[in-house]
């Protein structure tokens, strides 16, 4: 009797746990003849700390940047991408195979890690090309005039007053980035006044281009993931547009082309053929 119940368990147990394999791997949606499965939803949602539906979106975008991709004939082969990861160890004084072994010291599969620079090189290759039939060259006025109205974006401040929110997952991060009143389980905070000459130069950067009340990109710092909320700038000072006219011109070029990338991609979902067959 009671072999025979405990085997009943154990079949009721292998059916849910077939029933919920199969909801994992179900197909929630297709997006022009491409599929998007309930894990692929989970899977991002729980690596980038996305909302369920921020989730979905995401994944739509990458299905039609892979479609784009492949219209515009846009690839990367062997060549390209081993140059391009030798560029990023010499920059950092090693060759690629003193990079390999560092990564495999931290964890990071060496194909994973080539697999992400090539859709990175896709990504900028991608935008590289949709850009260029958008964007024409500004005017010494137009340049002045966007000095004009961002000067506070060419200013450096005495100090910059931050909260320095860091975490050991950036799931947790991403939470109390959503909700910053919360009390998010390993998440600390830490009020700062940063001086500029304090800062390396693409940390400054950083803060300087995120906008008062806002916070900064995630980065990822001994281990932990790091994000910075911009409480303001102190006695900001303007430097001269002949000073950073190459400034300037490249900031301008830098929102033309978000512009035109974002409304390109919304032209594509608004096109796009989506059928849902399963809510996430």
């Amino acid at each position: 009797m009671q072999k025979a119940i405990h085997r009943s368990v154990l079949l009721l147990l292998s059916g849910a746990v077939g029933l919920w394999a199969g909801l994992v791997d179900a197909i929630s949606m297709v997006v022009d003849d491409q599929p998007i499965t309930l894990y692929e939803i989970y899977k991002v949602e729980q690596q980038l700390g996305l909302s369920k539906q921020k989730a979905v979106e995401y994944l739509i975008k990458q299905k039609l940047k892979k479609e784009e991709l492949k219209r515009l004939g846009i690839s990367v082969d062997e060549f390209d991408l081993n140059n391009e990861i030798e560029k990023i160890a010499q920059k950092n004084g090693i060759d690629s195979l003193k990079l390999r072994s560092i990564l495999a010291q931290r964890g990071i599969d060496w194909e994973t890690y080539r697999d992400e620079i090539r859709q990175r090189l896709l990504q900028e290759r991608l935008y590289q090309k949709i850009v260029s039939t958008k964007i024409q060259p500004p005017s010494e006025k137009t340049l002045r005039e966007y000095y004009r109205l961002h000067i506070n974006e060419f200013s450096i401040p005495e100090a910059i007053e931050v909260i320095e929110y860091s975490a050991p997952s950036r799931k947790a991060l991403r939470e109390a980035m959503n909700n910053p009143m919360a009390a998010v389980p390993g998440v600390e905070r830490r009020p700062m006044s940063l001086k500029p000459q304090q800062l390396n130069r693409e940390l400054f950067y950083l803060l300087t281009k995120t906008p008062a009340r806002s916070f900064t990109q995630v980065l990822p710092v001994k281990g932990r993931f790091v994000a910075f909320y911009i409480r303001g700038f102190v006695n900001p000072k303007p430097l001269a547009y002949e000073q950073i006219k190459n400034r300037v011109y490249a900031k301008w070029m830098e929102e033309k082309r978000s512009e035109a990338i974002k409304s390109h991609f919304e032209k594509l979902r608004a096109a796009a053929d989506v059928r849902v067959f399963r809510s996430p």
